[in-house]
């Protein structure tokens, strides 16, 4: 059996916390992974995690407990299935705004008959797992989360949600806010009260909430929100985070002044 253990706490009724990867280096993967966090949220649509590195990093991820999920680049099957064969257990898709473009990202992650990704997943090699076993129960294992980041996506939410094979949705509150004319105002009410009523609309499709990397206060409120999973933060905001407190206990600012 190939466990996904992103998706057996999540059917257990767990919050999964993740913290994300954007810097391109083996060492802060292993270091994060060996931690006690559920998920990795690995970067490639906006970080520079090239395919040809994001197999090392996976591969040194493995080293500990957590889950890899890879947002991939584009909602594109190549994509798709070369961050699955490098041992990514869960996909997050980005700018979903309806169905049928929903439905093509399940196709990409999943085996015939329900699929047409090619069968050729180098990793278990490395792992030294069973590649007939992971044939027969990859479609079952993988998760598949859309990316919500348009008024487009809002208005077709749950003819998104509904597709089978779709096992929830990731908000872009960036993006978010800028489709709806807010550009920068991510706490701006409007945008919390549409996240608020994406979040109610998820619950009645049955669908789980996954959101980014968050300041604490706001991941404590998309928690209390009911989001299943939620990023506490990243490799980016979470050493200049232990920086501040170092750097302030001394009595200085985090940034010395320029001139």
């Amino acid at each position: 059996m190939i466990r996904n253990r992103l998706k057996e706490k999540l059917d257990a009724g767990t919050t999964a916390l993740g913290a994300a990867i954007s810097i391109p280096s083996t060492e802060t993967v292993e270091l994060l992974a060996r931690m006690s966090f559920d998920w990795l949220f690995v970067d490639t649509e906006h970080a520079p995690l090239s395919p040809e590195l994001l197999g090392p990093l996976l591969q040194v991820g493995r080293l500990g407990e957590a889950t890899p999920v890879v947002r991939v680049a584009w909602n594109d099957p190549v994509a798709i299935k070369k961050c699955l064969d490098v041992g990514a257990q869960g996909i997050i898709v980005p700018w979903v705004n309806n169905r049928a473009q929903a439905e093509a990202a399940v196709r990409a992650a999943r085996y015939p008959p329900q699929g047409l990704r090619g069968f050729g997943p180098r990793w278990l090699v490395l792992a030294g797992e069973d590649l007939m076993t992971y044939n027969r129960e990859a479609n079952e294992q993988i998760l598949v989360i859309v990316q919500i980041e348009s008024l487009e996506a809002v208005e077709n939410l749950e003819a998104i949600l509904s597709a089978p094979g779709v096992d929830g949705f990731m908000i872009g509150p960036a993006d978010l806010a800028n489709s709806m004319g807010f550009p920068g105002e991510f706490g701006n009410p409007a945008v919390e009260d549409m996240i608020a009523q994406i979040v109610e609309r998820g619950r009645q499709v049955n669908a789980l909430a996954a959101y980014p990397p968050a300041p604490p206060a706001v991941c404590q409120q998309r928690i209390e929100q009911g989001f299943r999973m939620v990023c506490l933060g990243s490799d980016l905001s979470m050493p200049r985070t232990g920086a501040r407190a170092v750097l302030e206990s001394r009595g200085r600012p985090l940034y010395a002044p320029r001139g």
